[in-house]
């Protein structure tokens, strides 16, 4: 970034450390003409900047209101991960690798932080795999089952990893799982492998979680390929 601008992140993170508490406790940005004064910039430049941080998400203008910080949608590191494959920078084996190392460490939380509504919700999803006769929407509640599990962890850093690194992996791999679920025999053994997660969680036993997800990804991995070299 700093060949883009060596003063532009500062200047960001200038902005948004100067911003207070307005009257309903959501974070606000001095109005523009304090913003020049404090930093000794012309208008123009402010303009530019709070452009900027409005692109990436990290602000909402309100006319009449002002200017508010607010967390980015999912989309923005979702796009890092998408623009990191076509650039060669990280590969789908590397993500892959990372996805499967951070959900075992998010069933373990997912253990000891769910509540019972939670866990009910990833049953019904585990319910919803197994049962569904229809590919994409097997797919779709497999993501969700990998979601909750994430919800449940019950830190919001690990859901916005989750969701940048896992929704990039799902359009990536889409072709592997449709020809994985083809299969009667690998759809039933990935299948059980989710029984065997919530049955862990249920018990709320972190090592259990954490060999039932290592399972899980194993035998994924094995069935999806298989069949992936087959086609």
């Amino acid at each position: 970034m700093s060949e883009i601008d060596s003063g532009l992140l500062a200047k960001l993170h200038d902005f948004v450390s100067v911003s207070e508490l307005s009257r309903d406790g959501r974070l606000k940005l001095p109005p523009e003409r304090t913003l020049c004064e404090r930093f000794s910039m012309h208008r123009s430049s402010v303009r530019n900047l709070l452009s900027v941080l409005q692109s990436l998400g990290f602000i909402e203008r309100r006319q009449g209101s002002g200017t508010f910080l607010r967390m980015p949608e999912p989309v923005f590191i979702q796009l890092y991960f998408e623009l990191a494959l076509k650039l060669n920078y990280i590969s789908v084996d590397h993500m892959e690798m990372a996805r499967e190392m951070f959900e075992r460490e998010i069933v373990q939380a997912a253990t000891t932080h769910h509540n019972a509504q939670e866990l009910e919700k990833l049953e019904r999803l585990c319910e919803r795999i197994v049962t569904t006769t229809d590919i994409n929407d097997g797919l779709q509640a497999d993501y969700e089952f990998h979601e909750q599990l994430a919800i449940m962890a019950g830190n919001p850093a690990i859901l916005i990893i989750f969701q940048g690194l896992s929704s990039v992996l799902k359009k990536v791999l889409h072709h592997r799982r449709v020809l994985a679920r083809q299969s009667p025999q690998s759809q039933k053994k990935t299948n059980e492998t989710h029984i065997a997660i919530v049955a862990a969680i249920k018990a709320r036993d972190p090592d259990l979680a954490r060999q039932a997800m290592f399972d899980h990804f194993e035998t994924w991995n094995q069935q999806t390929m298989r069949s992936y070299a087959g086609s």
